[in-house]
């Protein structure tokens, strides 16, 4: 189960807890004031982790633990992923280049790339779940171009980018899982 606390207006950080002892601070970066202020509860299930395997039909966001060789297809895993789980609101993969490729319910598909490369389970899961908490607190994608993840001994940054062209969050020709390549 993973927590997100999300403040009200421009105060940060947004907080990730992903079990009580992973705890993220996530700050999203300028952007609009008068956000909505929440807290989103969420199952983030690794289908790949044997443990895990019960709770992935009931998971709100699959975030994979083992890396696809590559972006084309670690966007097939996510649609995949997705066709199969209909009440998963997004499915992460992380490719062989240190990257994820991010799948939500509405056909849009976006790539995460972090700096420095960091591996792909911990702060790939605090970056599903923030999406998660982002999103069912009724905040826009476009208003995320990088969003710095920090915990005690680890920074990264992450920037989200559309996986085929135009602006995070913008529906349009190249932008659904149909078109990745799947």
């Amino acid at each position: 189960m993973a927590v997100v606390r999300l403040t009200a207006g421009d105060r940060r950080p947004v907080t990730v807890e992903l079990t009580a002892t992973d705890r993220w601070s996530a700050d999203p970066g300028p952007g609009r004031t008068g956000r909505p202020a929440g807290v989103d509860v969420h199952w983030s299930v690794d289908p790949d982790a044997r443990r895990d395997g019960r709770w992935t039909e009931t998971a709100d966001v699959l975030r994979c633990g083992r890396p696809a060789p590559g972006p084309a297809a670690a966007a097939r895993r996510a649609h995949w992923l997705l066709t199969r789980h209909p009440g998963c609101l997004l499915a992460s993969v992380p490719d062989a280049a240190g990257g994820w490729v991010i799948g939500l319910r509405d056909g849009r598909l976006l790539t995460a790339s972090p700096r420095p490369a960091v591996p792909p389970v911990p702060a790939g899961a605090a970056l599903t779940s923030f999406l998660h908490g982002w999103l069912t607190a009724g905040r826009a994608l476009e208003e995320l171009a990088v969003v710095r993840f920090s915990r005690p001994g680890a920074r990264v940054s992450v920037r989200l980018r559309p996986r085929c062209g135009g602006r995070p969050g913008e529906r349009g020709p190249g932008t659904g899982l149909a078109e990745a390549g799947t």
